[in-house]
């Protein structure tokens, strides 16, 4: 984009100036007239200029082929491509975050959505809801306008981006204890022993945990495979059995083995990963019977991982294990301090 002087000759064969003005449509140049040098200034070509680009990013121009949806309407084929194309198992959650954004500007092109509509979002939502659950509606956003400027539904900078995440305080780490542990065990019902106990022994996710079929266990290699279509990385992962997990599951295997799920309800059903709510009542009990406070089932997985962190368990390993996809969240599990320590004790020793 940008202002140039072009040269023009008319039919007598006088040469003149005049101002231009240049911008992009859909990817392709427009070349504009402004008028003649001496009678327009640059600063009027400057300004018209940063009119096509407001109504660019606006969607007012006649020449755009795309016309730039609501919120609410292209919240509809987001929806569609997160459930039906990405098959996210969370799209509930999505939904519903989405709603609340709908209920405050679902009308507006998203072009007209700015910075400040998000800041004034924040500023308001803050008195309802933690910083981190702000920015975990933020990102639901952010994503709908990244997906509608890849469709081009969309051309303007992402004001989710512009206005930028609340900080937040570092993620809180609630690990069970071994004697927490063992009154969440004894509180447990027979249906939900197994569960806790494997996500105890792997680290598994909810979600994968409950979506297990017998077909992804293996006992003649010990592994326990997790399919790609379940796993949040979308990638396939396998976690090795240890002898204490391959017990439990072979006693499971003969109460479940003919539903073709490692894991279901008292009355025999599968659970949905996306409805977990049978599940929920019954750790709730079990956890308020068992007196352990502030703990949720997603702890059971940081505990899992805390263990094998204190007890020397490869980074690398343990990553892998829980399938990260970035290390640095894996670090958090483990102490640098200690680490530095070790390493120069093992210098000290060395022979």
């Amino acid at each position: 984009m940008g202002v140039f002087k072009r040269q023009r000759i008319n039919s007598k064969g006088k040469k003149s100036e005049f101002w231009y003005i240049r911008y992009s449509v859909n990817g392709k140049d427009k070349w504009e007239l402004v008028g003649k040098v001496g009678q327009v200034t640059k600063d009027i070509a400057l300004a018209r200029l940063a009119e096509r680009k407001k109504q660019l990013r606006l969607g007012q121009l006649d020449m755009l082929k795309t016309t730039i949806p609501t919120l609410r309407e292209f919240s509809r084929d987001y929806m569609v491509y997160q459930r039906e194309v990405k098959f996210k198992r969370s799209w509930k959650k999505d939904e519903a975050h989405l709603r609340i954004f709908n209920s405050l500007f679902g009308d507006k092109k998203l072009s007209e959505i700015t910075a400040k509509d998000i800041d004034d979002y924040k500023q308001k939502r803050l008195q309802e809801v933690k910083p981190v659950t702000v920015n975990r509606e933020l990102e639901v956003l952010r994503h709908l306008f990244y997906l509608a400027k890849k469709w081009k539904k969309f051309f303007g900078d992402n004001p989710v981006s512009e206005s930028g995440l609340l900080k937040t305080e570092s993620q809180r780490i609630r690990v069970l204890t071994l004697d927490e542990e063992a009154r969440l065990m004894n509180s447990s019902s027979e249906h939900l022993y197994p569960i806790i106990k494997t996500a105890l022994m792997t680290g598994m996710r909810q979600g994968e945990i409950l979506s297990l079929k017998w077909e992804d266990v293996n006992f003649g290699n010990n592994l326990i495979t997790i399919r790609a279509e379940i796993s949040k990385s979308k990638k396939n992962r396998r976690i090795p059995i240890s002898s204490s997990l391959r017990t439990l599951l072979l006693e499971q295997k003969i109460k479940t083995i003919s539903t073709g799920y490692v894991f279901v309800t008292p009355e025999a059903i599968p659970y949905s990963p996306n409805n977990p709510s049978a599940l929920k009542r019954t750790f709730t009990t079990a956890r308020n019977k068992a007196k352990v406070e502030n703990f949720t089932f997603h702890d059971l997985r940081h505990t899992a991982a805390t263990r094998m962190a204190e007890n020397g368990a490869n980074i690398i390993a343990v990553k892998e294990i829980l399938g990260h996809a970035d290390i640095k969240t894996t670090m958090k599990y483990f102490h640098p301090g200690d680490s530095l320590i070790k390493a120069v004790e093992i210098l000290a020793n060395y022979k």
